[in-house]
């Protein structure tokens, strides 16, 4: 029979195998395109069961806290399933939605959301009281645990690639094809990586080592990083905050307050009434964390400078998020330090168990209906729209299709619909967003796009303006970035024959083609502007264009002719 001791490592191999054919199943149905993968709600929902539930039972399942830790997981597993569901219908609808960068923001809130529940589920089911010092030796178990295994999965890969490679030299190329089948590498990757977990587990007092050492390289440097912030601070007052913003200032304040505050609490991780420096020095560390609020102070004001001046974007939003969170470890350090002194570190355990619940919950929010980044964004921008805070031809449509999934799509069909009769412009771009590439078919209509052209001449022929809408239809880059479109008349060589200027605003400048009728067909030249235009040239362009105030200038040299070969002289600098 087997002892109490190994019945967990054969079911930690079972998991593991269990999970490995799960991630199978979810590769398959993409690969072959059956459910769920055209249903990414579901598709995320599985993912997130199948990668959650099977690594923090590996990584916390033992004998004694079974039924606590499955209690815990399981209910912890299903409310990531149904976060995962609500993210996954932010993919919707699928041909029209990119969801890159939305999978990356869930993929990484979710793994930061179960790494911090993980601990706290090992301390209670543990029966130990809750405590920063257990939840540290925790994290950094699991942390290098979970790391090591994934690395002793890849040395199992590059072992399997390196078999199928000597065999494939040599003519037999069964291992390479074996090794290259879905089927086989996903359960084979996954034992190994539980084989792995079950490995490090059992090697704690490394572990445990390895978290020292680490702890005594961080006592050092945090002195030399608390003395940059000091001196950092008390440079301010003489440079001013402007030329901090103009370098990024408050993303390296962000990041100055996380790397000290993960120095810290490094350092000040074991019992609060054992210091690990000297008095003075213990002074010196707390008195550059009594300044950490200062940091967020300067980093407040220059998010809000950027918020009111443009708006809220996906940026703006964690960088929000992360200010906040940073903002609250400090806050409780100095209520500490000013009750305690120099008994501040009995402080810190409670601050960083109760804030560290804090950033758990808020990684679930940011997945869920409540505080959806992507909706604010998308709710903020419209709203600016409305108050012609923002140009609608400099409205970033491409940003809305890339960066804000579901909520973007509405709201560019939002814009589409609203201003469609106004601004028909418009509605050529966001057609040009949504085509499909590998249709032949033009992404706007000549109707629609002969509407978004602005005549200026009368009597244009209509087969003119069929050559036109063919030209420009097939220029993608054409359609996605012009703002206005124009049409004026005008008899450029004097020859007693309309001619017309196309002219295509596209931000800071406009591109003008010359259509005239030669033979039985309308034909173009482009007109290239000599010596450039600058944005303050561009308006004037238009204004005068948009006016009928064309002029024909004579070229200071004429063409040379000899023996029916034209030379033009081009003034250009060597």
């Amino acid at each position: 029979m087997a002892s109490d001791e190994q019945l967990p490592h054969k079911l930690m191999a079972l998991i593991a195998l269990i999970q490995g054919f799960c991630l199978l199943y979810l590769h398959q149905s993409i690969e072959l395109e059956y459910w769920p993968s055209n249903s990414p709600q579901w598709l995320f929902a599985f993912y997130s069961m199948a990668l959650v539930l099977p690594i923090m039972l590996l990584l916390s399942l033992k004998p004694g806290n079974t039924i606590a830790i499955v209690k815990y997981t399981f209910s912890f597993a299903f409310v990531c399933s149904l976060l995962g569901y609500y993210v996954g219908s932010q993919a919707t609808p699928l041909e029209h939605v990119r969801y890159g960068g939305l999978l990356f923001a869930y993929a990484l809130t979710i793994g930061l959301a179960t790494f911090k529940a993980l601990i706290y589920i090992q301390q209670i089911a543990a029966g130990e009281r809750m405590s920063y010092a257990g939840l540290f030796v925790w994290s950094w178990r699991n942390f290098l645990t979970l790391s090591l295994s994934l690395i002793f999965a890849g040395c199992f890969l590059l072992i399997l690639l390196l078999w199928a490679g000597l065999f494939s030299a040599i003519n037999i190329d069964f291992f390479r094809e074996l090794f290259k089948s879905p089927w086989f590498y996903y359960p084979a990757i996954a034992l190994a990586n539980g084989f792995g977990i079950i490995i490090f587990r059992r090697l704690t007092h490394i572990i445990d080592t390895i978290t020292r050492l680490q702890q005594a390289l961080m006592k050092f440097l945090l002195i030399l990083l608390v003395l940059v912030s000091i001196l950092f601070l008390c440079a301010l007052p003489f440079t001013g905050l402007d030329p901090l913003w103009k370098s990024g200032g408050s993303m390296l304040i962000l990041w100055m307050q996380a790397i000290m505050l993960f120095f810290v609490n490094a350092v000040y991780q074991d019992d609060p009434q054992q210091r690990p420096y000297t008095l003075w020095l213990h002074r010196f560390v707390y008195i550059g964390v009594a300044l950490l609020p200062i940091y967020s102070a300067i980093s407040f004001y220059g998010l809000s400078l950027r918020v009111d001046q443009y708006g809220w974007s996906l940026a703006r939003c964690w960088a929000f998020l992360i200010w906040f969170l940073l903002a609250l470890f400090p806050l409780g350090y100095w209520w500490g330090i000013a009750k305690k002194r120099d008994s501040w570190a009995a402080q810190l355990s409670r601050v960083n168990v109760v804030v560290g619940l804090v950033v758990l919950g808020m990684m679930m929010l940011i997945n869920s209906p409540l505080l959806d980044f992507r909706k604010i964004v998308v709710n903020d921008q419209l709203e600016r729209l409305k108050n012609n805070q923002i140009d609608l031809n400099d409205f970033d449509l491409y940003y809305f299709r890339r960066n804000l999934a579901r909520p973007g799509y509405e709201g560019i069909q939002y814009i589409k619909e609203q201003y469609a009769s106004t601004h028909p412009e418009i509605v050529v771009r966001i057609n040009e967003l949504y085509v499909d590439r590998k249709s032949e078919q033009p992404s706007s209509t000549q109707e629609e796009f002969i509407a978004a052209l602005t005549i200026l001449a009368e009597g244009v022929p209509s087969e003119l303006l069929s050559t036109i809408y063919d030209n420009e239809v097939s220029n993608i880059y054409q359609l996605q970035n012009t703002k206005k479109y124009y049409l004026q008349s005008f008899d450029l060589n004097n020859d007693s024959q309309i001619d017309y200027i196309f002219a295509s605003q596209r931000y800071n400048s406009i591109y003008l083609i010359l259509y005239y009728f030669e033979g039985d067909q309308w034909k173009n030249i482009n007109l290239r502007a000599i010596g450039g235009l600058n944005e303050e040239s561009t308006e004037s362009v238009i204004k005068a264009l948009k006016a009928g105030e064309l002029t024909i200038t004579r070229p200071k040299w004429n063409h040379l002719n000899i023996e029916g070969k034209e030379f033009q002289v081009r003034e250009e600098s060597w």
